[in-house]
């Protein structure tokens, strides 16, 4: 009986958001494409391989931030089964492992280095995460020079929601500096750190002159297309096939749907039971 009482909630949810949510577009979120024990955040580089030799071969085409801001704001046509591949970082395994594989498949994604960390070690992660480096100023060159893109994850990786106004300010002006000066590129497009934003980060994005900005599921609005709080969709190191099958097909944004209202839950339950 429970199980049918959840097929039916599943079905009900499927319905109310087919219905009620715009034609958002799949944007998958990577980090390190490497073989670390217990960290979610590192995808096995042959799950890695198979994903995206499963996109190949169902037809899914990848496109640039640009091209989802111009298909959002113009109505700009996208190929067939579009979808953005983001790396969260700019670790430097995106550029040895990751780029291969996606030049193997003709694919292109977008990187988000920390301008203030750029080719330094991970010192930031400062919570137990293996030490590793991240690509310097002429591999990220290169990286663009094979056809990828890149946009700005802020200076230092702080939770933006907590930052003060000249701090807040001072790491998106300064990310987005950094990145036009060393690379000789304009960065339109952010992704907040931990997915992490309020309104005053909004606010501050869209005067430092971003177009838009990354999130990941939490205070996205899924009612309607929010170009500074763009869903997307984690992939961790333990993905399995069948799932990773799930989250790129049309029911995608089932999955973005059940996380947000998940931590809203969580979030009202711990205010509840702190005021009790």
């Amino acid at each position: 009986m429970a199980i049918y009482l959840l097929v039916i909630i599943l079905i009900a949810i499927i319905f109310f958001l087919r219905k009620n949510i715009p034609a958002y577009v799949p944007i998958l979120m990577y980090h390190r494409i490497a073989e670390v024990p217990n960290d979610r955040n590192s995808l096995p580089p042959e799950k890695f391989a198979w994903q995206l030799n499963y996109l190949h071969e169902h037809g899914f085409h990848t496109i640039t931030p640009a091209m989802l801001y111009a298909f959002y704001t113009q109505g700009t046509a996208l190929p067939h089964k579009p979808i953005l591949l983001t790396f969260d970082d700019g670790y430097t395994d995106n550029y040895t492992v990751a780029l291969p594989l996606l030049k193997k498949y003709n694919m292109t994604s977008v990187v988000f280095p920390i301008s203030e960390w750029v080719g330094k070690k991970n010192h930031w992660e400062n919570f137990g995460k293996q030490e590793t480096t991240t690509m310097d100023w002429q591999v990220l060159e290169s990286w663009l020079q094979a056809g990828q893109t890149i946009a700005s994850h802020t200076q230092n990786h702080p939770f933006l929601h907590v930052c003060k106004q000249p701090q807040l300010q001072e790491e998106l002006c300064g990310s987005k500096k950094s990145l036009e000066s060393k690379l000789k590129i304009n960065t339109d497009f952010l992704c907040y750190p931990y997915g992490k934003f309020n309104q005053a980060v909004v606010h501050a994005a869209k005067k430092a002159g971003y177009k838009a900005a990354f999130a990941i599921f939490e205070n996205v609005n899924l009612r309607k297309i929010d170009l500074f709080a763009l869903p997307r969709i984690p992939i961790p190191d333990h993905q399995s096939k069948w799932e990773f099958r799930l989250k790129v097909s049309c029911l995608f944004i089932v999955f973005i749907a059940l996380r947000k209202w998940e931590r809203e839950f969580k979030q009202y339950r711990k205010k509840y039971f702190q005021h009790k």
